[in-house]
């Protein structure tokens, strides 16, 4: 069983018709769940690329395995997906919104290349199609600035600014310009993109015997929380400074022609559960994870939702720790220790914070967690490299 796991970065679950979305084209997308197993409410790890990744392909929350900037370092004991499967004879490799950032330090990812266009991969598919393999796309298509290529500097930092200065101005027609360039941006990943990895996967005859998952690694927002939209200064307040459900709450879709039954899965699961959900479809031995497989949700083995633990960051360090139970999301200040709390069946634009009502065994789970996060004191030099590297991906 070969296995793909594709990224759809900063696609919010709501902008796909599967999820409920009317005016967008996601016809690819929504086929592909139809036929594959569709997960409801399944949450992020963290609202942004570096950590919510990571606990991806380590089955890890993020406040656990402690890579929460560019340039942290990840335990090299961590198992990840690459190193599980390549220890099993698959042929392994990544392609990335940029070979500067993503699994840099980690060779076993073994990046050959970039995700702007799809052609690297389906070289590499075309090349070890008669061996068992597992590829890694991490495709920028849908992080701001929309349908930019990263590599063209500075058209994209140009762009961005312009979203910027678009969400300052809080202009009714800027905000309508920049989520229509959002809706189109999905629309491309969904029939272009995504269509072409499917039709390349049955040109060569692998469909039928490789797992795809379809995921992203966090949502996006335009400015809506702030009530200043002055201090809205760069990506990190589109996501990453909130934890809010626009942000955390993510698409995922397993797809195995011939292995998993469609269907749709309502009940609250975590991003963390992929790692353990790929091994255990491939017949792989588990591994010690925060997360654990889906596939007793899949076939009905379980019911209940999954306690979902999001880990916020700035600069490097852990800010802030929420837990979500349906119907509750209970979010955590470290260093305040003020608490925000939503009933999110009754509020689900998360807008009536009541911590007080919030069930006390969330408080119990928040601050347990806290006691078990991976922490590490930034030095004014690396706080320095961390704001460099941010600033350069137009996050500050």
């Amino acid at each position: 069983m070969n296995v793909v796991v594709y990224v759809s970065d900063a696609l919010r679950a709501d902008h796909l018709g599967c999820y409920g979305a009317r005016y967008v084209n996601t016809r690819t997308i929504d086929e592909l769940a139809a036929g594959g197993v569709r997960f409801e409410q399944a949450i992020s790890a963290a609202p942004w690329t570096a950590p919510s990744t990571t606990s991806i392909v380590t089955g890890l929350n993020a406040h656990h395995h402690g890579y929460l900037h560019w340039d942290a370092q990840l335990d090299p004991t961590t198992e990840t997906l690459f190193r599980a499967f390549s220890a099993h004879g698959y042929e392994v490799g990544s392609f990335v919104f940029d070979t500067n950032y993503l699994f840099k330090d980690l060779p076993e990812a073994n990046v050959l290349g970039t995700s702007e266009t799809l052609d690297g991969a389906f070289a590499w598919l075309r090349a070890n199609r008669e061996k068992p393999f597992f590829l890694y796309v991490h495709n920028w298509a849908t992080h701001m600035p929309y349908d930019i290529i990263h590599a063209d500097r500075k058209d994209w930092l140009a762009a961005k600014q312009e979203i910027i200065e678009g969400i300052q101005s809080d202009s009714a027609s800027a905000l309508e310009a920049m989520r229509e360039s959002y809706r189109k941006a999905v629309e491309r990943q969904s029939e272009g993109l995504t269509a072409s990895l499917l039709e390349e996967l049955d040109s060569l005859g692998l469909r039928e015997r490789t797992v795809l998952a379809f995921l992203s690694d966090h949502g996006e927002s335009w400015g809506e929380r702030f009530s200043s939209k002055e201090d809205v200064q760069g990506v990190y307040h589109m996501h990453g400074a909130t934890l809010f459900d626009e942000i955390v709450h993510v698409p995922l879709i397993v797809s195995a022609p011939g292995t998993i039954e469609p269907g749709v899965v309502r009940t609250q699961v975590r991003s963390i559960d992929l790692m353990p959900t790929l091994l255990d479809l491939a017949g792989l031995p588990a591994r010690e994870t925060d997360g654990e497989s889906l596939l007793p949700l899949m076939d009905g083995r379980e019911e209940g939702d999954r306690v979902a633990v999001i880990a916020g960051t700035d600069m490097g360090s852990l800010t802030k720790l929420a837990v979500r139970m349906p119907p509750w999301k209970l979010i955590l200040d470290v260093e305040s220790g003020e608490e925000e709390a939503y009933r999110l069946d009754l509020d689900p634009r998360e807008l009536d914070s009541r911590p007080a009502d919030a069930p006390p065994e969330l408080r119990e789970i928040v601050f347990r967690e806290l006691e078990s996060a991976e922490r590490h004191e930034l030095t004014e030099e690396e706080e320095a490299t961390v704001a460099k590297r941010l600033a350069d991906l137009g996050y500050l």
